[in-house]
Formats: structure tokens, C-alpha cells, sequence
């Protein structure tokens, strides 16, 4: 994954749960409104019944969104106002604590103040007198934690609004994770570049170094055999190598470095190095090229003739005996295409589709012979794919595999 792919999906990530959080605030806002207007008709209505029994014609009045004031104007006997507020409140589902205040009609002095907790019990009218004053009085409740009861009302909204803050967290962490894998990712990888670059040296100088002992060695001297098996081996070594920086740049292609690339030429180029591989084992590397138009385009050299190359050597590895290689290109709507074909062992259709995944390799018949790390046609669709290019794969098992590459024109 590059890095510009990586950004836009962090992005488009952040910008999804940015939004989603917005809708969640203004949904609980709309909740919240919807229970407080709730609370608010609830309240009025009690306090409406209650003045309705004290007093003709009262009025209620509210003053903020937790004090209401009731206009009574009546003479008024505290202890069973409390009462009769407790058993409104209580009916409309209001438990919650409140204060009462009592005040003079004429000069709004308090008389009587109390607070009333949500669980204390109310208390059963006594049929002994009570002491009313003769003044005309109002009364004014005031919930302190009313807020806190209408947010509690709202529980579902509030685990929802609790499970989106969670997810936002994970998020933020899984991107710190990645972003923390991707950087030793980077880091292994130029390590492993590194590392088998410095390799890739001292088996250059054994293989000069073999072939100056050959030529010096008289013919008939036996030690031809001991250098032969020196160069095979040297050889076989800098393919594993090869096979180890492949698979380090599997991970993360470089951005192709674009200039004018004759298709035809590279192709012969990549043939050529296989020829004599293939003529070891009595087969044939022929070579078609049909493509008129497009045969320039512009592309990186170094990756594409790396693509090729890998395809050519499947071709070649996966064929039990003579391998018949047949490599042709042809003028397409796209561009060029390019079509690598095989009378090797061929893919079964279940597995066409994972042949392309990093380190897959088929399990059947005689695959298991073939020396690999599964990384050749992985790195293949990666170079096509960051030339705007598309690769498609054709196979028949046991009769072989045709590989198409398109690439647009320049």
C-alpha cells in the first residue's frame, strides 16, 4: 500500500467518523430537546393541578428552564403543598429532587423554604388543624439536578454516542499501528536491500573469478568438473539473492521512472537471457512480435524487463520437459499487449485468482518441485498495475498457462 493510497483512506476514514459524530450530536440534541419540552409539559401540568386545589384562576409561570414560579395569590398551608407536589411528581414519573419556596403575594418575601429529596417519602395529610397564614401567597419550585434526570432519560443515546467515541479511538489507533508498521516495514526492507546488495558482490567476483580459472584450466584436467559445479552453485546463489530482493520489493514498488521504452527490443533483450536455459532442455523460445502501433510507450526499463523476465522463467519452470515458450505481442484497443504462453502444468480454475497474492504457491502434482518464494507474479501485477497496466491470466490444468500484459499507450 503507498503512501498516497494509505492517505486517502485515512482521510476518507476520519472524514466518515467526523460525520458521523456531528449526526450523533445533533440527534442527541434533538433527543435531548424532545425530553426536556417532556419534562417541561410534565411539570406544568402538576404544578397546575396542584394550584388548581389551592386556589381559583392560578397561574404558572416559567421563569428559566428549572424554576417555575405559581401565581396562587391564595393563603396557602406549606407542609400539605409539599404533599400534594410529591404525589403529582411522582404520578407523572418525576423522581427527581426539587426546592419549594413560599412567598408573600404582596411583597414576594419568603415565608417558607424547603428542599425536597426524591426519596423521602411523602407524608399522609394529618386531620389535626394547621396553622395558615391569612396572607395571600404564592409558591416557586426549583429542580437543581433537572438537567441530570433529562440526560438520564436518554441512556440509549448516550451508550450509542459512547460506542462512537470507541470506535473513533480504535480507529485512531489501528491508523497509529499501521503507520507503525509501515515504518519498520521501511525499515526491514532497506535492511534486506542493503544486505543482499552487498551480497550480490563478492558472488559476482567468485563467478569472474570461476570463469578466469575455467579458461586458464587445460581441457582434459579434471578440475573442469570442480569449477563447473563452482559456477552452478555460484549461480544458483545469486538467484536465491535475486529471489530475497524480489520479495523485499514486493511489498512496496517503486514509483516507475518513465522514459521511451521500445517493447520489442526488451522483449528480446529478456528472451535472449533465457535461450540458453531453454536449449539446455531441448525446448523452443519462440518469439512473435505482431504489435504495429504503440511500441514505445513510456515506462521504467528496469521494472518492466523484471516483469518479463518472471513470466518467462514461470513458463520455463513449470514445464515437466521441453519447454514450449511462445512469446507475442499484438496491437490492442488499450495500447500494446503482450502474451506469454506455455504447454507447462497449468493452474486449476480455483485457484487462477490467488496466484497473483504474495507467497502463494500451488500445492499439486509436481508444483512442489519448483525451487521459489511465490513472490514472481505478485511482483508482476504490482510493476503492471503502477504502469496503468492490467494483467490477465489463462490456464488449463495440465495444459499449459497464456499470460496477457496491456499496457496503455504512452
Amino acid at each position: 500500500m503507498n503512501n498516497k493510497h494509505l492517505g486517502r483512506i485515512i482521510l476518507f476514514g476520519t472524514c466518515v467518523l467526523a460525520c458521523l459524530l456531528i449526526l450523533q450530536v445533533y440527534w442527541f440534541r434533538k433527543a435531548f430537546d424532545v425530553a426536556e419540552k417532556q419534562f417541561d409539559h410534565s411539570v406544568q401540568v402538576a404544578l397546575k393541578r396542584v394550584a388548581d386545589s389551592v386556589a381559583r384562576n392560578p397561574e404558572v409561570k416559567k421563569l428559566s428552564s428549572n424554576f417555575y414560579f405559581v401565581v396562587t395569590s391564595s393563603q396557602l398551608d406549606s407542609e400539605l403543598l409539599d404533599d400534594q407536589l410529591q404525589k403529582e411528581f411522582l404520578v407523572r414519573s418525576l423522581n427527581l429532587d426539587y426546592e419549594l419556596g413560599v412567598y408573600n403575594a404582596h411583597d414576594d418575601t419568603l415565608v417558607y423554604g424547603n428542599y425536597i429529596s426524591a426519596t423521602q417519602p411523602t407524608s399522609a395529610p394529618e386531620d389535626t388543624a394547621r396553622e395558615a397564614s391569612t396572607d395571600e401567597k404564592n409558591f416557586a419550585v426549583y429542580f437543581p439536578k433537572k438537567n441530570s434526570f433529562v440526560a438520564a432519560q436518554l441512556d440509549i443515546w448516550i451508550f450509542s454516542t459512547l460506542a462512537l467515541l470507541l470506535m473513533m479511538g480504535f480507529f485512531a489507533y489501528a491508523i497509529y499501528s499501521l503507520l507503525r508498521e509501515r515504518k519498520f516495514a521501511a525499515l526491514k526492507n532497506d535492511f534486506i536491500n542493503n544486505m543482499t546488495h552487498e551480497f550480490k558482490t563478492p558472488v559476482t567476483n567468485v563467478r569472474i573469478a570461476g570463469e578466469i580459472l575455467k579458461k586458464k584450466i587445460p581441457e582434459p584436467d579434471n578440475l573442469h568438473v570442480y569449477v563447473d559445479i563452482l559456477l552452478k552453485e555460484n549461480e544458483s546463489l545469486r538467484q536465491k539473492i535475486d529471489q530475497v530482493l524480489l520479495g523485499a520489493s514486493v511489498d512496496y514498488v517503486r514509483r516507475p521512472t518513465l522514459e521511451v521504452v521500445h517493447v520489442h527490443q526488451l522483449i528480446r533483450e529478456c528472451v535472449e537471457a533465457f535461450q540458453l536455459k531453454v536449449q539446455e532442455r531441448n525446448g523452443s523460445l519462440i518469439v512473435e512480435l505482431h504489435a504495429e502501433r504503440n511500441t514505445a510507450i513510456l515506462a521504467d526499463r528496469e521494472l518492466l524487463a523484471q516483469a518479463i523476465s518472471n513470466l518467462i522463467d514461470n513458463a520455463e519452470k513449470y514445464s515437466r520437459q521441453r519447454p514450449n515458450i511462445l512469446i507475442r505481442t499484438s496491437d490492442c484497443r488499450e495500447g500494446i499487449a503482450i502474451h506469454i504462453v506455455d504447454e507447462g502444468i497449468g493452474i486449476d480454475r480455483s485457484m487462477r485468482t490467488k496466484v497473483f497474492e504474495k507467497f502463494f504457491r500451488v500445492r499439486s502434482g509436481d508444483v512442489h518441485d519448483v525451487k521459489g518464494f511465490g513472490l514472481g507474479l505478485s511482483f508482476v501485477k504490482s510493476v503492471i498495475r503502477s504502469h496503468r497496466g492490467k494483467v490477465n491470466l489463462l490456464s488449463e490444468l495440465h495444459k499449459g498457462t497464456a499470460v496477457q500484459i496491456i499496457l496503455p499507450a504512452a
